[in-house]
């Protein structure tokens, strides 16, 4: 997503987007579902997690989806870890 990197300044190779499905219940069948997209990244300010949350939810409503909760999950480096079994 180029809006994406370049809000965050980087190269459009260091984004990554993972698609988890899942099920929705809710206790009134008429009760609107939205999707949840969560934001995983280390110390950033308030003013840019606003930034990338605005460039997602303008991107869904431009595939008809107008409700988005966005959640930014402030990681730290020392609890970050990217590890693959077997590397060489």
């Amino acid at each position: 997503m180029p809006a994406v990197a370049e809000a965050l300044a980087c190269p459009v190779e260091w984004i990554s987007f993972e698609y988890v499905p899942s099920v929705y219940f809710a206790a009134e069948a008429d009760k609107e579902r939205c999707p949840m997209v969560e934001i995983y990244w280390f110390k950033r300010p308030v003013e840019l997690m606003q930034k990338i949350s605005s460039i997602f939810s303008e991107e869904l409503s431009r595939v008809g989806i107008n409700r988005v909760i966005i959640q930014i999950i402030d990681t730290l480096r020392e609890n970050y870890f990217d590890l693959t079994y077997g590397a060489k």
